[in-house]
């Protein structure tokens, strides 16, 4: 069952809880749960668990309370009618233009319930249709899952780095592609009000597209921040501005990056739930397929070495709950006022990666989501999808909000499960570090991708690195980041607020990939080479899962 990634606060609808008292200074108290009995989970196999909810609710509370519940667990609806990603079965080993054949029969059927077809990637269909027609969609024989569509977020936290960098003197030379010049794409979320700055903070000119089904490229204000980065460390390079919002509008923007022969992609994104944390994944086959087209794939590490978890299933009272100590069962992390938060868990049982899909999961754990009265732990709600053989091994809460400050907490239940697995849980606008925060193997997907050239935090004057910053290793235990860069510069896009986050590390990243390119003739393996002879080494000696190779520098 796949519980996928909601995108950034501001384009999302938030439920917002009523005050619930005063959070004692202290802090929430450890906690043992209840055993709970153990019910058979009911729904269609081949239905994602957030989408039966969603049906359940529209037939036994009606339409308003379908769409206040879709809301709040950032279910995108249209109307009546809910976005969903079908999945069409398809031979073994057909990949690409071949596999419209597989997805022709879904596309009638879609449209034959009343359904539209949005866009198409590989064998996936993202279109919308009425909830009441998702277990007759579901039904059909090319159908192998009905899901939501997979998110991301961009990774900031709220230039210098030009100079941290020492990109200036590189930026004097004459160019050695005079003809030929360097292509970087950014590609982002949106670039809201990137009009205004042409010919001043970005390039006179600039090539854009947008992949998502409204075709709104101003969705959000992030990527011209990012690109803002690129142009001040490469301001001779043509940019390429495109964004997206689904997985499968992620698939067909690639497509176009590599139809457009862009030399470097600079991706400030990150996903949760979207893969096995070892590379491989859809989103990670996206970048493959970049790599593997001579496209240098620049990517942030993620925000979340401060709001991660890792750990082993432990049930020492053999109650059901995981304990995250001896006497605790919730783990907990405070949250502002009118500050979105969530938690996404996955765990170490993802079978076998076919390039387009995992063979499955048959270790069944569920996540439930609390919030602390002052004096008690309040149930919210919880993500209790089936993993029986064939669905991904993740669950998450969807995104929440309270009118005060407040303390939030997940519990994790093993429902049906025949051995104790790794989990990697990782919340959202958490104020400090979560209890029991593991900084390691934290990054977010593609970062973890051993095509993709991964970006980690540095202050762009002191060199710290920043606790946000997402860590390796990967799952399959490889080090990462590659590289650290700065962020905290300032810009036109963000004013007087700082630009923080891994995001404003990976257009640092990228632009010294341009910059070398643009004045050398030297290939990308040789410009990772040069970059990774003069990088400043910080941290342990030596290439680290903090810093990388160590900071990015063109000259030593």
């Amino acid at each position: 069952m796949r519980y996928l990634v909601f995108i950034i606060a501001a384009a999302i609808l938030i439920f917002v809880l009523p005050p619930v008292g005063i959070v004692q200074e202290d802090g929430p108290q450890p906690t043992i749960l209840p055993a709970l009995p153990d019910v058979p989970k009911t729904g269609h196999p081949k239905i994602e668990y957030a989408l039966t909810e969603l049906l359940e609710i529209r037939l036994n509370q009606g339409p308003a309370s379908m769409k206040s519940h879709a809301a709040l667990r950032d279910i995108d609806m249209s109307g009546d009618m809910v976005r969903v990603v079908v999945e069409a079965k398809q031979p073994a080993g057909l990949r690409g233009a071949a596999s419209a054949a597989a997805i022709l029969p879904v596309q009638n059927r879609l449209e034959s319930l009343g359904g539209r077809m949005e866009t198409q990637y590989e064998n996936l269909v993202q279109g919308l249709i009425r909830i009441e027609q998702i277990e007759s969609l579901a039904d059909t024989p090319h159908v192998r899952f009905v899901r939501l569509p997979f998110k991301a977020f961009p990774q900031e936290v709220l230039s210098e780095g030009v100079n941290t960098t020492k990109a200036t003197g590189w930026k004097a030379l004459s160019p050695y592609r005079a003809r030929d010049e360097v292509k970087i794409c950014i590609l982002d979320a949106g670039f809201t009000g990137y009009s205004a700055l042409l010919g001043t903070e970005l390039p006179a000119s600039v090539v854009t597209r947008s992949f998502r089904a409204d075709g709104n490229l101003l969705a959000h204000v992030h990527g011209t921040a990012c690109a803002e980065i690129v142009h001040d460390m490469v301001p001779n390079a043509k940019l390429y501005l495109a964004n997206f919002g689904t997985d499968v509008e992620h698939g067909r923007a690639v497509d176009w990056i590599i139809d457009q022969g862009i030399h470097i992609v600079s991706y400030s994104m990150g996903w949760y739930n979207a893969g096995a944390g070892d590379g491989t994944g859809p989103i990670g086959a996206h970048v493959k397929k970049a790599a593997d087209s001579g496209i240098v794939w620049v990517s942030a590490a993620g925000n979340s070495a401060d709001r991660h978890w890792k750990g082993t299933f432990n049930d020492p009272n053999g109650n059901g709950w995981h304990n995250f100590t001896a006497d605790n069962e919730i783990l907990s992390w405070p949250v502002n006022a009118n500050t979105p938060t969530g938690a996404f868990l996955r765990w170490n049982d993802w079978g076998a990666w076919s390039g387009t899909n995992y063979s499955g999961s048959n270790q069944d754990y569920d996540l439930y989501f609390y919030i602390w009265t002052g004096s008690a732990w309040q149930f919210v709600t919880s993500s209790t999808g089936r993993q029986t053989g064939s669905q991904w091994p993740v669950e998450r809460t969807g995104s929440w909000i309270s009118a005060g400050t407040r303390h939030w907490g997940v519990a994790i239940r093993k429902h049906s499960a025949t051995r104790n697995v790794g989990f990697n849980l990782f919340t959202t606008g958490s104020s400090s570090p979560i209890q029991y925060n593991d900084p390691w193997n934290s990054l977010l997907i593609p970062a973890d991708s051993p095509q993709a050239v991964t970006a980690g935090a540095t202050d762009w004057n002191t060199d710290a690195y920043h606790a946000y910053s997402s860590r390796g290793p990967t799952n399959d235990g490889r080090i990462k980041p590659d590289f650290a860069a700065p962020s905290g510069t300032t810009g036109v896009t963000y004013g007087t607020r700082s630009f923080f986050g891994t995001s404003a590390s990976a257009p640092h990243l990228a632009g010294a990939f341009g910059l070398i390119m643009e004045k050398t003739p030297f290939t990308a393996a040789q410009v990772r080479a040069l970059l990774d002879d003069r990088a400043k080494d910080l941290g342990p000696a030596g290439k680290d899962n903090q810093f990388g190779i160590g900071r990015v520098q063109l000259v030593k």
